[in-house]
């Protein structure tokens, strides 16, 4: 088609932690260079970071990972491009009734609007391999859907800066897990800290608990209870 990689051009397309595990990893670099090189981060309304994709400084403004042959990283493209040319018109109200509603895009360059065969949002989700980040964005939303999050801004800069690591830079926080003294800290099922050192996935369901504690001091995470003794004594708490 002539619109070959025209929806590949300036866009903004912003990143789910759920993205970039899945780029990183098609990649073979760590979260930390992904990020770097490839994206840009900003402050959302509630004071949290959200990433966003970084185009390319030519004319055209082009994803990084569009080339003449198309997509290099298809298998693992973000969410938006999955999706695509679907926009999401849920709200708050229809995400709380668990139903999601989406529009089509009105682009004129996009002939393949104009192809013959039709779809249902069923089975568009189903083959463009979407269920899986539904999956991930939906235990993401835990957190970042949580009201009490929504009504405070977040501006202390240590908090924005964990929620940065556990969300986006899995790496770092997997090192910050396994290498510090969170461990010696928080009782973790040692199946659970074996899963953490290799598995993605697991690992990033362990941060939104991680972040589930600390953010919204939900009971997900136990302190060991020598440590808590500890603290007590500091504290002077009988």
């Amino acid at each position: 088609m002539d619109c070959f990689t025209r929806c590949c051009r300036d866009v903004t397309i912003y990143l789910t932690p759920y993205d970039i595990l899945r780029l990183k990893n098609a990649l073979s670099i760590s979260s930390s260079d992904f990020l770097a090189k490839y994206t840009a981060a900003m402050l959302s309304d509630s004071g949290f970071p959200v990433v966003t994709l970084k185009m390319q400084a030519d004319a055209e403004k082009s994803c990084p990972f569009v080339s003449q042959r198309g997509c290099t990283v298809y298998a693992d493209r973000p969410w938006a491009c999955r999706m695509y040319p679907l926009q999401p018109e849920s709200t708050k109200l229809t995400e709380k009734a668990n139903k999601s509603y989406y529009s089509v895009m009105d682009l004129s360059f996009c002939r393949g609007l104009q192809a013959r065969k039709s779809w249902t949002l069923s089975t568009w989700i189903e083959d463009q391999g979407i269920p899986v980040y539904h999956e991930m964005e939906n235990l993401f939303k835990t957190v970042t859907a949580n009201e009490r999050l929504t009504k405070e801004k977040i501006t202390n800069k240590k908090i924005q800066e964990m929620y940065f690591m556990a969300s986006y830079d899995l790496d770092r926080f997997r090192r910050f897990v396994t290498e510090s003294t969170f461990l010696e800290r928080f009782e973790v099922d040692p199946q659970e800290i074996e899963r953490i050192k290799t598995d993605d996935v697991a690992l990033f369901r362990f941060a939104v608990k991680w972040l589930e504690y600390g953010l919204l001091a939900q009971q997900v995470l136990s302190v060991k209870p020598e440590v808590m003794a500890t603290k007590k004594q500091e504290l002077g708490i009988e």
